[in-house]
C-alpha cells in the first residue's frame, strides 16, 4: 500500500484540520483552513466536533473555507 500523497486533495484537507485542532487544543484562538469542496468541509466539520471544538463555514464557493474555534469561545 501506497502512503497517502502530500498532493491528495482530501489527505491534505485532512492532515491540515488535524494540525488546526491541535493549534486550538495548544490554546490559539482560531484557525482558519484553506478553501476546499462542500464533501471535504463536512468531513472537516466532523472531525471538529469529535475534537469537541467547534467549526464554521465563511466565503462563498470556490473560496468557502472552515474556520475552528474553542468550544469555550464567547459568541
Amino acid at each position: 500500500l501506497e502512503a497517502p500523497s502530500a498532493t491528495d486533495p482530501f489527505e491534505a484537507a485532512i492532515a491540515e484540520a488535524e494540525r488546526g485542532i491541535e493549534l486550538i487544543q495548544a490554546g490559539q484562538s482560531s484557525v482558519d483552513l484553506r478553501p476546499v469542496g462542500s464533501a471535504i468541509r463536512r468531513y472537516q466539520h466532523q472531525m471538529v466536533r469529535q475534537a469537541n471544538l467547534v467549526s464554521h463555514s465563511y466565503g462563498k464557493e470556490p473560496n468557502r473555507y472552515v474556520r475552528i474555534f474553542s468550544a469555550s469561545r464567547d459568541n
